[in-house]
Parts: C-alpha cells; sequence; structure tokens
C-alpha cells in the first residue's frame, strides 16, 4: 500500500490535487480526499506557501501524515508545479 497525490485541473476548480491509496489486493487506486483550491486556502489561512498552490500544499501534508501514520510510502511526483501528465503510483 501506498499513499499518492496526484494533481487534476479544469476550467471550474483550477488545479486540485486527489489523495488515492494504492493497494495490492484489491489492486488500484482509491480515492481518499480531494482538496480544492478554496478548501486548501480556508485551511492553511495566511500561512506563507512560497508561491506554492494552496492545494498542492495541504495535500502534501495530509498525505504525508496519513503515509506515516499507517507506515506506507507517500509520493507526490508534481508538488511544485501543475502536471497531470506526472507518473502515477501503481498497484
Amino acid at each position: 500500500m501506498a499513499i499518492g497525490a496526484v494533481r487534476d485541473g479544469d476550467t471550474v476548480h483550477d488545479w486540485f490535487v486527489v489523495l488515492p491509496a494504492v493497494t495490492a489486493d484489491p489492486a488500484g487506486d482509491h480515492a481518499l480526499a480531494v482538496v480544492h483550491r478554496d478548501a486548501a486556502v480556508r485551511h492553511l489561512g495566511d500561512e506563507d506557501l512560497r508561491r506554492r498552490h494552496p492545494s498542492a500544499v495541504a495535500a502534501e501534508r495530509a498525505g504525508s501524515a496519513l503515509a506515516a501514520h499507517r507506515a506506507v510510502p507517500f509520493r507526490f511526483a508534481s508538488p511544485h508545479t501543475p502536471d497531470d501528465e506526472a507518473p502515477r503510483l501503481h498497484a
């Protein structure tokens, strides 16, 4: 098992990040959460994000904390640059 973070985006929601659990049995990705910009901004408040997208910062923190709690790897292939073609984890 592993926890991933995958960027996606559309014209309505801007860039957002999906947090999937990747499992071997059953094999596949299982979406745990979707982090949208507005929710991330509310969660992070006035924190200095060093020009990073709020959804990426919030998803990276949540995903890495969950992975640490479950003692599994965490992978975010594009934490600094929006890229919906970045490599994804696979079971």
